[in-house]
């Protein structure tokens, strides 16, 4: 009863706010105008407008409109401010009684230290990437480079800190490991909704279509703080398209591509976006015979069969954007389905020739945002669905196998992000959350009930001595409640020192502690004559910290160098281990992984050449007492070294991108055989694309050829994946 009052009471006060009028201050008076970009000349939509030292403000329309209402008489400063705009300041502003001030202002852009410089996942509400303690890559999937990519694997493959767990061809399952995390100590999000599967605690992010997808950002670190549970590796947070930009009516696009080992896909999408209104529809259908070729281990060449994929996603979504321009409130409703079938060879000893997997799922999301009581307050009330469905057949095995699991996941969550001064914002929330499993083999039902509370807060200082230009505070703390496990707090704390404007160093520092929970096989796998769950394990616990640079030198066109050092220790790790000849889960693992990220990009011929490149040192080991043969040891498929540089070359209507990646020897086991491991590999892709538009359609053509080198690789051992391959697409879009 405690934990449903504090969170009925949580909902209570914030649903308070989102129906309470409008400052009820008598009518004043008023400030009015536009805001533009001096460069262009073009109006600005959503700067954020208000009164210093006071809750008064607006936010400007799509037209560049704004008006802030009932203000009292007297003399005013008031703020202009937006992301990679400078902020301007008006001082002594005087308002009178039913008087209307006007203040048309044009804003300058800055020079933004990063492609992609906000981010939304780090702090849970958007900040300036140079203001954040976290590790943070934002990827933009409309970049040419991401042009042929048929899942989300694809794409995260060539960022420092990520290693991809790779079983094969496009059928085959993807996971993600963070600075050595494993793949169930990575919280993946749709839109800030979690999907990780409650039953494995796993993604594949082979059944991830990119298809009405903006953004991914990755946040390198532990992240429970924010996140709750399974956040010790860190967060990825796939970002749909939305309506934010300025342009009304139908827009339009479909691609097609073919590629090697009969692989096609066909992929549309549809919009039309009205004032206060819009709606867009995606769909892919993907299908791949998957036949590669390979070597096993005796050396002879063979097809890869029973490989295939046959896949069909869907997405749909509507909002509407009610309400006065000062105080606009948002209501979005996404829907998204994705079904698969394809074949499940397994390893190559033993080869299955007929086993299948069937897949389906649905994410049903609806979003509430926007002001609420004052200028002051930004309302964020979600509540989700996720359903997934899933079958494996097997009938080639020692003992048949046909299980078939549906898990169900359904929530609401509430977020207030308060400005409480002008360098102090407050983000707070909590949430409930239910997760059911049913195994309609052992005809089991099991659910599991987690709520939570989340406070998070952004302190950004103007210095301007010594060379410090500001300073980044940013605390965070979240508790969470669970039905299955002990509560856990998860606190965390961050810093970043900004020194220069033009010339710019930030030096950073975090540290937390995260949690991951033990999953429902974990804890309720039905026993038979090998296996057995645990009922009685623990979370799994991390404390960590990271310090490091990011530095912007105006040469070279801008070139932006990162560094970081992190240190991560985890313990009551659960392994499954036999006793008595029953395989059973238990909190006996301990692990200390240490290591150093570093990227950097510039231009050396401005708006031709555009270089990015990474490299990750990274040492996994156990330190679990009691095993001579394993204490100490590398943990298993974490390779030391890891590199990437991907070039740009744009001479237009021509981009050309090559992408180079290493990655070193992995151990397979856990005593560090080497005939176990895996050896190091190189790989290589080529991108040639091609956009021409002609009035307001664009027509864009990418011819990519992976591993150009056929190199022979495997990233997970005994699961060959294809060679050299081809692709090939065409993309027409109605601007």
């Amino acid at each position: 009863m405690k934990k449903v009052s504090i969170f009925l009471t949580a909902i209570t006060i914030s649903l308070i706010l989102a129906v309470s009028p409008v400052y009820c201050a008598g009518e004043y008076g008023r400030i009015c105008g536009t805001v533009t970009c001096e460069s262009s000349g073009e109006p600005l939509a959503a700067v954020n407008i208000y009164l210093k030292n006071t809750h008064f403000g607006a936010a400007t329309n799509t037209d560049g409109s704004y008006c802030i209402y009932r203000i009292p008489p007297g003399v005013y400063t008031v703020l202009f401010k937006m992301m990679g705009y400078e902020t301007r300041e008006v001082k002594k502003t005087e308002v009178r009684a039913d008087e209307v001030v006007t203040l048309d202002i044009s804003l300058c852009t800055t020079i933004l230290e990063y492609d992609q410089c906000i981010t939304v996942t780090s702090t849970r509400g958007p900040s300036l990437i140079t203001d954040v303690p976290a590790s943070v890559n934002v990827i933009n999937t409309d970049k040419p480079e991401y042009g042929n990519a048929q899942n989300l694997g694809e794409i995260l493959q060539n960022i420092q800190g990520v290693y991809i767990k790779d079983s094969g061809g496009l059928g085959n399952t993807k996971t993600i490991s963070l600075r050595g995390s494993s793949s169930g100590q990575v919280v993946i999000l749709l839109d800030g909704q979690r999907i990780n599967n409650p039953q494995t605690g796993l993604v594949d992010l082979s059944t991830l279509s990119l298809e009405g997808v903006k953004s991914v950002e990755v946040v390198r670190g532990s992240n429970s703080a924010l996140y709750g549970a399974d956040a010790i590796g860190g967060v990825v947070n796939i970002i749909t398209r939305d309506n934010n930009h300025q342009d009304t009516g139908l827009k339009g696009s479909v691609k097609s591509t073919a590629a090697s080992f009969g692989t096609r896909s066909f992929e549309s999408n549809l919009s039309f976006a009205a004032p206060v209104w819009d709606v867009s529809a995606s769909g892919k259908i993907l299908s791949s015979e998957g036949d590669f070729t390979f070597t096993d281990n005796y050396g002879t060449e063979k097809i890869r069969e029973n490989a295939d994929i046959e896949s069909k996603d869907f997405h749909i979504r509507a909002g509407i954007k009610p309400g006065e321009q000062a105080f606009m409130r948002q209501l979005e409703l996404n829907y998204r389905h994705n079904r698969s079938e394809r074949g499940a060879p397994g390893t190559i000893e033993p080869y299955y020739y007929k086993a299948r997997m069937w897949d389906r799922n649905n994410q049903l999301n609806f979003l509430y945002s926007g002001k609420t009581f004052s200028f002051r307050h930004d309302l964020r009330w979600q509540n989700y669905y996720y359903d997934s469905w899933s079958r494996y057949f097997n009938d080639e095995s020692a003992q048949k196998v046909d299980t078939r699991f549906k898990t169900r996941t359904y929530g609401s969550e509430i977020q207030l992000r308060s400005i409480l001064r002008e360098w102090t914002t407050l983000t707070y929330g909590s949430g409930i959350r239910f997760d059911n499993v049913e195994d309609y083999q052992e005809l089991t039902d099991r659910l599991r009930t987690s709520s939570y509370l989340f406070f998070v807060s952004e302190n950004l200082f103007t210095v301007n001595r010594f060379g410090l230009s500001r300073i980044s505070l940013v605390p965070s703390v979240r508790y969470d409640f669970n039905s299955d496990y002990p509560d856990k707090l998860s606190p965390k704390i961050g810093t970043v020192l900004n020194f220069g404007k033009k010339w710019t160093i930030s030096l950073k520092m975090n540290t937390g502690m995260s949690f991951r929970a033990p999953t429902f096989n974990d804890l309720y796998w039905p026993e038979d004559a090998w296996t057995r769950g645990n009922p009685d394990l623990k979370p799994e616990s991390g404390w960590d910290w990271d310090m490091g640079a990011r530095l912007f030198f105006p040469v070279l066109n801008g070139i932006n160098i990162e560094s970081t050092l992190f240190d991560s220790r985890m313990s009551d790790l659960i392994l499954w281990q036999e006793n008595a000849g029953l395989w059973t889960p238990d909190n006996v693992q301990k692990a200390r992984i240490k290591g150093l990220e570093n990227s950097v990009q510039f231009s050396p011929w401005k708006e031709f050449i555009h270089i990015n490149a990474n490299y990750t040192y990274m040492d996994a080991r156990n330190l679990t007492k009691g095993s001579a043969r394993e204490e100490n040891k590398i943990l298993v498929y974490r390779p030391k070294h890891t590199g990437n540089i991907t070039t740009t070359f744009t001479r237009h209507p021509v981009n050309l991108i090559y992408q180079y990646q290493y990655v070193s020897r992995s151990f397979t086991d856990a005593t560090n055989v080497w005939n176990n491991s895996l050896s190091p590999y190189h790989l290589s892709n080529m991108t040639i694309g091609v956009v021409k538009t002609i009035k307001q359609i664009s027509l864009e053509m990418n011819l990519q050829l992976k591993n150009i080198f056929d190199q022979d690789y495997r990233a997970v051992k005994n699961m060959p994946v294809p060679g050299r391959e081809w692709r090939i697409s065409l993309k027409v879009e109605k601007k």
